[in-house]
């Protein structure tokens, strides 16, 4: 017992560490992340504030070391380079471990000897911080704690109400008060949470039924095509023309079933629209061949100087009806950050150089149906797929090239997002990705097609077009604001009284 008492601080991060990696895709353990805080939580109040830290920045590293694996490959694969793969790898993971430690320390400041009000201060402050790394320096929402619970339906229904955060908050909420629990052995502690879960959980089945049911005709017939092509080959001349055939194959044997629009991944053609006049001439021949909408994943430039992430809707007659360029961008994988500090060690990843960001997300037009497309990461964020629906998006498209990641949970990992941006704003979700995970999400959550990774192949879906702003769509991250005014009332709180003891012990000396 003296062994475990001494490594205790170690023992616990690994426990929780291990346990929250576990929930995640690949793994997909999702019950464990009910639990896998519990032990950090119950040991807090025992520690000092650094110790505190130190505790959750370890469980945080661990966790993140699992769950990321996958970029130490990519990094070496694009860098060449064993050193600065190890260092970013590092590096990201100690970055997001940051925010565990820091909340361990919140929690340890705020502890409560109400079991609700220190659940309610533990998870508050768990969904502020997600919520400042989904945008601090760029943003890096990944393996947000409520994507965890992705397969269980029920729960994630709250999502059309509070985005993602709410199912992290429910998470934290429920690990602290049984933490305190385990403490007090008090149960009418755990007895109340438990009734409040069983609750939020029926109105989850009962809006799971309401949104389960898809409206009736009229649908639009959309194909979804899966080039597979290897991150090696993307750029290379060398290719092209493998490219070329390979997506003009799947385009030719998707219009035999008269789909009203084809939906291509992320920058699936090798040259940029619409400055390239041999490409644009292939793409406009193509799209007149298969007599419908293609929605064509390509870098854009108009002959100037400044290059972007985009996607081209073409008609069934070969012209260009209108594009939507990429509005937030991957540090080190389409631009430097801090590029005069970082340029001399680390260069963008893929070989097109810097893109720029687009200002405004655009809503195309197939057939009087409108669609919202976000780009890759775009779908990390869900204000933003909310502003597309705002503006009257009534169908969603996620293009994205995960050929990155290789044969790793990754291309899972940034799938599940989009079963939450389905779920926040209540639309049909279609994935097209160059490696996949290529598939069919419906208002529900549940996920219809699913194509194999890293197949060449394609599929054919009646999607159906929806109308009608969630909670969610109308108000987006007001949750997450809310956890924030919670965090911050609640540490103002804790000093105030922290301060009026000190004032009283001074004093009574």
């Amino acid at each position: 017992m003296k062994y475990v008492k001494k490594y205790r601080t170690i023992l616990v991060a690994l426990a929780s560490g291990v346990l929250l990696f576990l929930s995640f895709p690949a793994n997909n353990l999702f019950p464990l992340a009910w639990v896998a805080l519990v032990p950090l939580i119950y040991l807090l109040p025992y520690q000092t504030p650094p110790r505190a830290f130190l505790t959750g920045f370890l469980a945080g590293f661990i966790s993140y070391l699992g769950i990321l694996y996958w970029l130490f490959p990519m990094l070496h694969f694009n860098t060449g380079s064993l050193w600065q793969a190890a260092v970013a790898f590092i590096a990201l993971c100690a970055y997001c471990a940051l925010y565990m430690g820091l909340w361990a320390v919140i929690v340890r400041r705020t502890r409560s000897t109400s079991v609700i009000r220190f659940s309610l201060f533990a998870a508050a402050a768990w969904v502020s911080l997600e919520y400042v790394r989904t945008y601090a320096l760029g943003g890096f929402p990944w393996a947000l704690l409520g994507y965890s619970q992705w397969k269980f339906l029920p729960l994630i229904q709250l999502a059309q109400y509070s985005g993602v955060y709410g199912v992290s908050f429910l998470i934290i909420f429920f690990a602290a008060g049984l933490s305190q629990f385990l403490r007090t052995k008090r149960w009418a502690n755990i007895t109340g949470l438990i009734g409040a879960m069983i609750i939020i959980i029926m109105s989850g089945y009962i809006l799971l039924i309401k949104n389960s049911f898809i409206p009736p005709p009229p649908y639009i017939k959309a194909a979804v095509i899966q080039g597979n092509i290897d991150q090696y080959k993307k750029w290379d001349a060398a290719f092209e023309n493998e490219i070329l055939d390979t997506y003009a194959k799947l385009a030719q044997k998707a219009a035999k079933y008269q789909p009203d629009i084809i939906i291509w991944p992320e920058t699936a053609v090798p040259g940029f629209l619409p400055a390239d006049a041999k490409l644009y001439g292939w793409l406009s021949n193509l799209a007149r061949e298969t007599n419908t909408y293609n929605l064509v994943g390509a870098p854009f430039n108009d002959g100037g100087t400044r290059f972007y992430n985009a996607s081209f809707l073409f008609g069934p007659y070969g012209e260009i009806l209108g594009w939507h360029r990429k509005t937030h961008l991957v540090p080190f994988g389409e631009y430097v950050p801090f590029r005069s500090l970082l340029s001399r060690w680390f260069g963008v990843l893929n070989r097109l150089g810097d893109f720029y960001a687009a200002k405004d997300p655009i809503v195309l037009s197939v057939k009087s149906v409108l669609w919202g497309t976000t780009i890759c990461s775009e779908n990390f964020f869900g204000s933003k797929t909310a502003r597309l629906v705002r503006n009257g998006a009534q169908v969603l498209a996620n293009q994205t090239n995960d050929a990155w990641f290789f044969k790793t949970a990754a291309a899972d990992q940034h799938f599940v997002m989009n079963v939450f941006r389905a779920v926040e704003n209540r639309r049909m979700v279609v994935v097209s990705g160059n490696t996949g995970v290529s598939g069919v999400i419906e208002p529900s959550g549940k996920i219809t097609h699913r194509a194999a990774p890293f197949t060449t192949t394609y599929f054919v879906s009646q999607i159906s077009p929806l109308r009608g702003l969630t909670f969610y769509t109308r108000w987006g991250d007001l949750a997450a604001w809310t956890c924030i005014v919670i965090t911050i009332i609640a540490l103002f709180h804790a000093l105030y009284y922290r301060r009026k003891f000190r004032h009283q012990l001074k004093e009574k000396l």
